[in-house]
């Protein structure tokens, strides 16, 4: 179970913080990101992590801060899919001792002192679970933050609510509002939103428009709302508006929020099953994927290049019939492998002993939960060529969008 918030980290998150907004200090929000993509070396629970009792992945990045004192440190995707624990130390991370050196550990969202001119190693290591995706922390505070994972934000997703912004009364209350568009989008998607100044600065909600917005009509044209976080499908090449507003009531000061593009299509153990081509139909392909080790097994049921001569009888089966195994490793949405190749079995019998070789190569790639392609080449038979392939039934599509439903790296829409 998830670590309870302090009953002072709890009114700051209930409340936005009020006392920071009467600052005249400004904070700088930077934004440290990376992406788990299977390969990352996997160790026991670190402290206040979950309950787990399996190793989880963890990735580490180095950063410094240019102005010593106190910085808000928030897990950006910890209601959209891929929740992580970071973890701060000072100096150096080792796996084996994971106490020394450490400094603060982030769940949702925290506070850590920090001081300029320290070497700094951020831990992100996955919530309970293995599982590949983008993770991203934000760091709030009087300075910059400096690292090789700092990624840069569209400056529409920050501002400053003044007295002197336009006013409208919509589902997000009565309050003023800055209007951003329009903004075209590069991919077809679920996007993700998620509020991060409702931890050190104006609580706000986000309303997404496919026309200019109307203050005397806000309900026209909306097709999203969000308070803290949320997502929704948008389209490529399509203008929005984003209308950012303090929620509820007229509030001055500082909002940031992230609106995160989707995840890269990856190949998950959703995908396992079945898939045809339904211009061959009576062969077909077997798949397994074992997602938390990124291994992809392959059976590939068909016949020979021709048909056997009277002369070629079966005992059992067709003599036509072949099947063509590969396994090995696959990276995000594609797998190349090796055929393989057995022979010198007998039904149901250890004896005699069957022998592989490989000869030929096969590309598999799959577009989304329900097409893919594999091109193949069977080496010394000369034969190659491309199957598209898709599922006899849709049971698993749903899962397989379920479980895909993660946002990328901010950055770049």
């Amino acid at each position: 179970m998830k670590r309870v918030l302090s009953l002072r980290n709890y009114a700051a998150y209930s409340i936005g913080l009020c006392l920071l907004l009467l600052s005249a200090t400004a904070w700088a929000v930077d934004v440290l990101s990376g992406t788990f993509d299977g390969s990352e070396p996997k160790i026991d629970v670190l402290p206040e992590g979950c309950d787990s009792i399996f190793q989880l992945p963890y990735q580490q990045t180095n950063f410094e801060v240019s102005v010593s004192g106190e910085y808000w440190l928030a897990d950006v995707h910890n209601f959209t899919q891929r929740d992580i624990t970071a973890y701060i130390y000072q100096g150096s991370f080792n796996p084996q001792n994971p106490s020394a050196n450490f400094v603060e550990d982030v769940d949702r969202a925290d506070t850590a002192q920090l001081s300029a001119g320290i070497d700094y190693v951020l831990v992100v290591q996955n919530w309970c679970r293995p599982g590949e995706g983008a993770w991203a922390v934000t760091f709030a505070g009087p300075g910059t933050v400096t690292s090789s994972s700092k990624t840069s934000v569209p400056a529409f997703m920050s501002g400053n609510f003044t007295s002197g912004d336009p006013m409208t009364n919509s589902s997000c209350g009565n309050s003023q509002y800055q209007e951003s568009g329009p903004i075209q989008l590069s991919r077809t998607g679920v996007y993700f939103y998620t509020d991060i100044s409702r931890y050190h600065g104006v609580d706000m909600c986000l309303q997404v428009y496919t026309a200019p917005f109307n203050p005397q009509n806000p309900d026209a044209n909306r097709v999203a709302r969000w308070d803290d976080s949320g997502s929704v499908v948008l389209q490529a090449n399509t203008n929005y508006y984003f209308v950012a507003q303090p929620l509820d009531v007229p509030e001055n000061g500082e909002f940031f929020y992230l609106f995160v593009s989707p995840a890269e299509f990856r190949m998950t153990a959703e995908l396992a099953g079945s898939w045809f081509n339904p211009a061959t139909a009576g062969q077909g392909f077997f798949l397994d994927v074992f997602d938390e080790i990124n291994q992809l097994f392959l059976a590939w049921f068909t016949y020979d290049l021709s048909r056997p001569d009277g002369s070629v009888t079966a005992e059992i089966g067709d003599p036509g019939h072949r099947w063509l195994t590969a396994f090995g490793p696959f990276d995000g949405d594609s797998a190349d492998l090796s055929i393989e190749w057995t022979v010198g079995g007998v039904f149901d019998s250890g004896t005699p002993a069957p022998t592989q070789s490989t000869d030929g190569t096969i590309q598999l790639e799959f577009t989304d939960c329900a097409t893919g392609t594999i091109t193949y080449d069977l080496g010394s038979t000369n034969a190659s060529g491309v199957v598209s392939i898709q599922r006899p039934a849709n049971d698993n599509v749903d899962l397989c969008r379920n479980a895909l439903l993660e946002p990328g790296e901010p950055g770049p829409l």
